[in-house]
């Protein structure tokens, strides 16, 4: 079974970018259009290797959705990448950032994505 990993954005641009990443790592990708989405895919499915998620979301921010995945048993250990076009921390207050997040600014360059996936997931990479 090939590692999944759930990408949520509600930039359909920056989920193709993320989804051709993931798929070039031999990742199953599992896409969710906005935070509200994000949460319920994860209520029913907690079988992913890595989350990626956009701060900037209707309905539910990135930040909310990163504190629900710690506060969750089942979801805590899940490594997530926090994709941002914003260069600062502001909004971090309360956010539980630990050695399992990881920040990737979408203006980095497919590069540095796919070292941001490789890094996140424990692999070498090649």
């Amino acid at each position: 079974m090939s590692a999944r990993v759930l990408i949520a954005d509600d930039d359909r641009d920056a989920r193709v970018l993320w989804t051709a990443v993931a798929e070039a790592e031999n990742l199953q990708v599992v896409e969710a259009e906005d935070g509200r989405q994000a949460i319920e895919i994860l209520k029913e499915d907690a079988n992913f290797d890595l989350i990626i998620l956009d701060v900037m979301m209707p309905f539910v921010e990135g930040y909310e959705v990163l504190k629900f995945i710690r506060e969750e048993d089942r979801l805590a250990h899940i490594p997530v990448i926090i994709s941002t076009a914003d260069r600062t921390t502001r909004g971090l207050t309360g956010v539980p950032v630990d050695d399992r997040t990881a920040f990737i600014s979408k203006a980095s360059g497919l590069d540095n994505m796919r070292r941001g996936i490789i890094q996140s997931l424990g692999r070498k990479a090649e």
